[in-house]
């Protein structure tokens, strides 16, 4: 497992994630060097080495950055609050439903947009698991907090929130993987989201 610098407490790591991401967003992440970033960054690659071990960790910073903007957009859309709780108005299956939609916006707006940084985040998902791990236990955790609020408000009845989150995350794995999101025509994708929506709040209101 490599290092990740905290971007937020030093600048110059944060100006050789800029420099990366643009040289990843026009060449790929395997046609990119540690040598060319430290070129458009101003400085020698020794330098470079004192902020990132390697390419893999340069890529593996933008991965956390970009999924961190994924989770904040999620956080947005359900209508979460800095106390970690949903708005008192906010009905689940239409915050299911906003997640499900702005999750395969987001994912498909990458894989159309910047196809290179989606190559590299596939790529770095193998290579640096713990990522993607981290990243889908934020993920979780958002729908658990949707789910909270619905037992909260007595009208989901789970015996685990976070089993029920994990089961939901699941089920919405063909709205955020790639290959399964490029299969469909994206009207289709979006006729599919209502039903399985009601679905999932049908079972999560029946549930033992």
């Amino acid at each position: 497992m490599g290092k990740i610098v905290p971007l937020e407490t030093d600048t110059t790591a944060s100006d050789i994630l800029e420099a990366a991401t643009a040289r990843f967003k026009q060449y790929g992440y395997r046609k990119t060097t540690m040598a060319e970033i430290a070129h458009d960054c101003g400085m020698s690659a020794g330098n470079l080495y004192r902020y990132f071990d390697n390419k893999a960790d340069i890529g593996a910073a933008v991965c956390v950055c970009r999924f961190a903007t994924v989770q904040s957009a999620l956080n947005e859309t359900v209508q979460n609050q800095p106390s970690g709780r949903l708005a008192p108005n906010s009905d689940p299956a239409a915050s299911i439903d906003r997640y499900v939609r702005t999750l395969m916006e987001l994912t498909l707006q990458s894989c159309r947009e910047t196809p290179h940084i989606q190559e590299m985040i596939d790529f770095l998902s193998e290579e640096r698991r713990d990522i993607l791990r981290n990243h889908l236990r934020a993920c979780r955790d958002i729908i658990a907090c949707i789910i909270q609020k619905g037992v909260d408000d007595g009208g989901i009845n789970v015996p685990d929130v976070d089993e029920a989150a994990g089961a939901v995350q699941s089920a919405l794995v063909r709205f955020q993987y790639p290959p399964l999101l490029m299969l469909s025509p994206q009207e289709d994708l979006e006729a599919d989201i209502a039903p399985m929506v009601r679905l999932i709040v049908d079972g999560l209101r029946n549930s033992n």
